[in-house]
């Protein structure tokens, strides 16, 4: 490991293993990383596909961040997150830099300028660990603009710990956050068919499948080539069908198209 396994060390994380399952294992684990590394906020959520992601608990420094980003987060922004959008971490689960899983156009995205930017963070970490019946544990360590990014250092010290650290998350939220029952009703519609029912049922404007599905790849920060990936389909489609789909909407950029459809996602 980059750090020794220090007497203390051992400690913190022997105290995490007693309180897995307990109320008192997010402090616990909180402290595991408050003694190594600076953050602004820790976060700890269970994903599932196609649902909104359920808050397990939380802490945000106070009165430091702008607006109500966590509220904003839950009901709708959460569709943007590249953590949230990542479904394939190895078997064990993994630790990553937001820049590591971002698609490549995020940090120039309506959303990463507005949303993230706005309301004063500047970096993120997080831990995704899938769990037993197919959801994913996530932990996120945000920094603030004053605290600055993290350095290579601090990363390369949680990795050290990330197998332990994973592995702890998991066995938590496999005890503290069963899966709920599929409810198909409350089930939130593909981003592609929400975009196409609002499109035409706000807007009276009909787009196409491949269109809708770009739509959404670009507002989650997709170049043309990203999303023709993604899309399996040619470069030059996709930029095609992105031409089409601003002239039907009677837009010219990614912002006017953030505008249009942000509330959907």
């Amino acid at each position: 490991m980059a750090e020794t396994l220090t007497d203390e060390a051992i400690e913190q994380l022997r105290d995490a293993l007693r309180a897995v399952g307990s109320a008192d294992f997010f402090e616990v684990y909180k402290a595991f990383f408050s003694a190594r590394i600076a953050f602004g906020t820790f976060l700890m959520l269970r994903f599932d596909r196609d649902q909104p992601p359920l808050l397990i608990d939380h802490w945000i420094e106070p009165e430091k961040l702008i607006g109500r980003p966590l509220e904003d987060y839950m009901e709708s922004s959460y569709a943007f997150d590249p953590f949230y959008l990542y479904r394939s971490p190895p078997e064990g689960g993994g630790l990553y830099r937001l820049a590591d899983i971002a698609p490549d156009r995020f940090f120039s995205s309506e959303y990463y300028l507005q949303y993230y930017r706005g309301t004063g963070l500047c970096d993120e970490v997080g831990l995704l660990a899938p769990l037993k019946d197919g959801g994913i544990a996530h932990v996120s360590l945000s920094r603030r603009d004053e605290q600055g990014p993290y350095r290579r250092g601090e990363l390369r010290n949680l990795q050290g710990f990330a197998p332990l650290l994973l592995e702890l998350l998991a066995q938590h939220c496999n005890a503290v956050a069963p899966a709920c029952p599929a409810q198909p009703a409350a089930a939130r519609p593909a981003p592609s068919d929400a975009i196409r029912d609002h499109a035409r049922d706000q807007l009276g404007v009909s787009l196409t499948l491949r269109e809708a599905q770009i739509a959404g790849l670009v507002l989650q920060g997709h170049s043309n080539g990203s999303a023709a990936k993604l899309l399996n389909v040619a470069a030059e489609t996709c930029k095609v069908h992105r031409r089409n789909l601003y002239r039907k909407l009677v837009i010219s950029s990614q912002r006017e198209l953030f505008g249009v459809f942000k509330h959907l996602l």
